[in-house]
């Protein structure tokens, strides 16, 4: 199991997929940093509450991009055959999709902490530079932080077993990004009492940008969705032809 974890960690350090990922990911905080904090009145930021729902892009831009990087740990492997020799190595596939899960929370981990954190760092300066009292507490951002990376770490197990079901990698990059821009943010608008309980609602109440479930109900939820997605992978890549 040590061989499977220090292998599947080689794979995601070695390959420059996870550089253009945070880079990618760098560019959208940027990007919501100018059209959130920049772009409103400042009487429209003027209280904690505002503040928080201008946090939630770092929270999702987190979320999404560590769930693409668990579906690429798979599904890049299936698409240059690549997963054929592991399996042929490792013939029992779970100790595989073990490591897999694991090593991809990691990475979903720091992809939802540095989304957090360059997310407070812009959201900060900009907020200075235009002369709007930065309403959140030092908890505010330890939750933004801690509950990020754990919600980031959960999206991308969820991220794997949606790639060992779809296993074709576009199919799920674009399913993964249009859930939780367009699907939640479309349930958001027109029943918001329901979309608080989607992995993405969740995701946010656990990083605390949001007051519609309590951090603990959030985890427990984003929880169960990654442990249902993830069994579903893992008995679909158990049974399936891998060729």
């Amino acid at each position: 199991m040590i061989g499977q974890l220090r292998s599947e960690l080689l794979k995601q350090r070695s390959t420059q997929t996870m550089l253009y990922l945070f880079l990618g990911m760098f560019g959208l905080v940027a990007l919501a940093v100018s059209m959130h904090v920049i772009a409103l009145d400042a009487t429209d930021l003027a209280t904690r509450a505002r503040q928080l729902e201008v946090y939630q892009v770092g929270s999702r831009a987190g979320m999404v991009f560590a769930g693409i990087a668990g579906a690429i740990a798979i599904t890049a492997e299936i698409r240059y055959g690549t997963i054929r020799p592991t399996f042929l190595v490792t013939p029992r596939r779970g100790p595989v999709l073990v490591a897999k899960l694991a090593i991809s929370a990691l990475v979903g981990a720091l992809f939802g902490l540095i989304a957090e954190g360059l997310m407070a760092a812009d959201a900060a300066v900009a907020f200075g530079v235009r002369g709007i009292d930065n309403r959140l507490t030092a908890g505010d951002y330890g939750q933004l932080l801690s509950g990020g990376a754990a919600a980031a770490a959960l999206w991308a197990a969820a991220g794997v077993g949606v790639g060992a079901l779809v296993r074709n990698q576009v199919t799920a990059l674009i399913g993964l990004s249009a859930w939780m821009f367009i699907v939640e943010s479309t349930t958001e608008s027109f029943v918001p009492d329901a979309a608080r309980f989607l992995p993405g609602g969740s995701g946010l109440a656990l990083a605390g940008n949001s007051d519609d479930l309590s951090a603990a109900v959030a985890g427990g939820l984003l929880l169960l969705y990654a442990v249902v997605v993830a069994i579903a992978g893992w008995r679909a890549t158990v049974h399936r032809d891998v060729a």
